[in-house]
């Protein structure tokens, strides 16, 4: 098995998919990574720095068996780079724990509605921290309450289209069956 401590340096150009920059991390790389990462190969989380600038996130799966490392604009733009240029990425597999932990505010709101509660859980837990962190960045109090208000109303639009697309499969299959019943009737 690879050495989980040790560092990959890299150079490679970034590039532009849709609004988001990332850079593809080199088959050597990532063959390294995903031996060390084990039973996390899928999407590793990493750290390291980009440029001298540190981050930390997790990493894709690209064409090729490789990886791809996604750049936050907080990086980009700091750097006053964007897709085409060539940047220095220091990779390592990140081994400590990143658990998403639930503001009491947030956790309140969340538990007085179970069904959000259950689709907040079943979401990964990249998208939980990402949700986290919009309802931390709220400067105010009024912003991060309406910010927990929405959160949950999400949750429970998502739970409603959840049922809605097993409503409708469960619909078409009955449809199927019987049709096939009235073919074999006839």
């Amino acid at each position: 098995m690879a050495n989980a401590d040790q560092e990959h340096i890299f150079v490679a150009p970034i590039q532009k998919i849709w609004i988001m920059r990332c850079v593809d991390v080199p088959r050597d790389v990532s063959v390294a990574i995903r031996e060390a990462a084990g039973s996390d190969a899928k999407h590793p989380p990493v750290h390291g720095f980009i440029e001298g600038r540190p981050f930390q996130s997790t990493l894709s799966p690209a064409k090729g068996g490789c990886y791809r490392l996604h750049v936050h604009s907080r990086i980009w733009r700091k750097l006053r780079v964007d897709a085409g240029a060539v940047v220095e990425v220091t990779l390592l597999l990140d081994q400590t724990p990143r658990p998403a932990v639930i503001p009491e505010d947030l956790a309140t709101a969340l538990g007085a509605k179970p069904r959000a509660l259950a689709i907040f859980n079943t979401l990964t837990l990249p998208l939980r921290r990402q949700l986290l962190w919009y309802l931390e960045s709220a400067k105010h109090a009024g912003t991060r309450e309406k910010r927990v208000k929405l959160m949950v109303q999400r949750m429970l639009e998502r739970d409603a289209r959840k049922r809605k697309t097993k409503t409708k499969s469960k619909t078409k299959s009955k449809t199927k069956s019987r049709k096939k019943m009235v073919r074999e009737i006839h």
